[in-house]
């Protein structure tokens, strides 16, 4: 794992991304910055052999990553809900068999490097070999998303590499060193491999947590106005509806008939009828009960008490 080749003719490399959308741009900056990286490697003839951590690189291979020249290994892993030194051990041990085997000469991982809950910025960093190489100058590179006159652009900086420390010679080990340190650089790489898939989680879930908020407060909004215009609309159908009504109502008063008194409105009371029929009542407005046709009953009446 401290193996450094002459010449780097092949690259691994390894994406970072989420199983499921919803996050913004996460995703997205993640593969724009994959593609940018491989065409690099392509104008330096070189092919790199993808490792895939997150169902949403996987389907990237098809679309942002269809027009460069790649060579998926068919390795996958799915994004954890829930990160783990097992999970990390599963992923190093892939990415070491591929070094150790001499597929690649060079392993690097991107992924987005969690600052703080609004910001997360897409970076690579070598993971194999554990020194400098010199392919990167030695250092890594680290690619920042940033905008620039309303366009997005990518900018790439290089991180130094740390000084390696002399180790004093008069250490007594308990076994050889060579052995110590092969048990220790596994572990090492877990350990990166486990720092970097916490950093990719907390940069998915920020990134997701500042999207739903967008989407909420959006949301709202969007509520506000489309229930001013339906009141606006509702009070708009009620103004027209009285006006019909009324527009009716005076229609049918000019050509009502007179003879027949005047019509009881829809909005009449109990009481405002009563007054109406015993006014009428007084002023002989209503004629009065009509008499018997037979005329008037002259049979003498007979007293069943009389004697």
């Amino acid at each position: 794992m401290l193996r450094v080749p002459d010449k780097v003719t092949n690259v691994g490399l390894v994406l970072v991304t989420a199983n499921r959308g919803l996050c913004g741009a996460y995703n997205t900056f993640i593969m724009k910055m994959a593609k940018r990286r491989i065409e690099a490697l392509n104008a330096q003839g070189i092919v790199p052999k993808l490792i895939i951590v997150g169902k949403k690189a996987l389907a990237g291979l098809k679309t942002r990553l269809a027009d460069v020249e790649k060579n998926y290994t068919e390795t996958f892993f799915g994004m954890p809900d829930s990160i783990n030194a097992a999970k990390s051990s599963e992923i190093g041990d892939a990415i070491r068999n591929l070094f150790l085997s001499g597929e690649v000469d060079k392993v690097e991982i991107l992924y987005a490097k969690f600052y703080n809950l609004i910001k997360n910025e897409p970076t690579i960093r070598t993971l194999l070999p554990l020194s400098p190489t010199g392919f990167d100058d030695p250092n890594d590179e680290t690619f920042r998303m940033t905008s620039e006159d309303g366009r997005l652009k990518v900018e790439k900086e290089k991180v130094p590499a740390a000084k390696a420390r002399n180790i004093e010679s008069d250490v007594i080990f308990d076994q050889p060193p060579e052995v110590i340190l092969n048990s220790m650089l596994p572990l090492y790489l877990n350990s990166q491999l486990l720092s970097i898939l916490f950093d990719a989680q907390a940069s998915e879930l920020s990134s997701r947590m500042t999207a739903m908020k967008a989407a909420t407060d959006n949301a709202k909004e969007l509520k506000k106005k489309l229930t001013m215009i339906y009141n606006k609309k509702r009070q708009a159908g009620i103004t027209a509806e009285i006006s019909e009504i009324c527009a009716g109502a005076m229609a049918l008063d000019e050509k009502g008939d007179k003879t027949s008194g005047p019509a009881l409105g829809i909005f009449d009371n109990s009481d405002t009828v009563g007054a109406d029929f015993m006014k009428e009542l007084e002023d002989g407005s209503i004629p009065d009960t009509p008499e018997d046709p037979q005329g008037p009953d002259d049979r003498p009446v007979i007293d069943p008490y009389a004697n």
